[in-house]
């Protein structure tokens, strides 16, 4: 009985002195904020820091996050890191804190299970967009799935067309981009779900399935 008490005691001085630790390294970032992403129906879904790190966060939860984050705010985020590409990174935010006023919004599921977007009034129309490139944006598995136009647009394409798209952009820098989908255009910002592509003038394949809006 002595040896199993000591055991535990041990036990629980290990974990006590562990803990701190884990605590302590969890992945954190710190930036600025350039603008909100989007998805398709105009919903913040993360932003974009001025380093080029992308941030993930639930859409249900964009409402919150914009309502204490705005672009050019410094914030901390906590989350789970994707690898680090030539094109950039992408963080999975468990917590986004404003640095200025220490207010945070955490991840967390919706209470109950949201509404289809056409049933919260948010309806997508034809835009086309033309612009030259400022970012390319990655998602958590370092795969290319969108870019921003030097306006501040977002373009949405799907992550098994950015090797294509990334390759074609690097061949002919600096020309300009003409995107036609269908997408949003809000107080957040705009965005298009890209069904076509092309690079002065040069189209470039897109091969998701009929490229229907998400």
């Amino acid at each position: 009985m002595r040896q199993l008490m000591t055991l535990v005691a041990a036990l629980v001085l290990m974990f006590g002195f562990i803990r701190p630790t884990w605590a302590q390294t969890t992945p954190s970032v710190t930036g600025t904020v350039q603008q909100y992403l989007l998805n398709p129906h105009g919903e913040v879904e993360g932003l974009l820091l001025k380093d080029g790190t992308v941030v993930r966060f639930p859409p249900h939860l964009g409402t919150a996050l914009a309502g204490i984050v705005r672009p050019g705010d410094d914030v901390t985020v906590v989350g789970f890191f994707g690898p680090v590409t030539p094109h950039g990174g992408a963080v999975k935010a468990l917590t986004i804190t404003n640095a200025k006023t220490n207010q945070t919004v955490v991840d967390q599921p919706p209470p109950t299970p949201p509404l289809p977007p056409e049933m919260r009034g948010l309806t997508l129309k034809p835009l086309t967009l033309r612009g030259t490139v400022a970012h390319l944006l990655t998602n958590e598995a370092g795969d290319v799935d969108g870019l921003t136009l030097s306006g501040g647009e977002e373009v949405k394409f799907p992550p098994h067309d950015g090797a294509v798209v990334a390759l074609m952009l690097e061949q002919q820098a600096g020309k300009t981009v003409e995107v036609s989908g269908y997408g949003t255009q809000n107080a957040f910002g705009t965005v298009v779900d890209t069904i076509s592509l092309t690079v002065d003038g040069q189209a470039i394949p897109l091969t998701g399935p009929g490229r229907l809006p998400r």
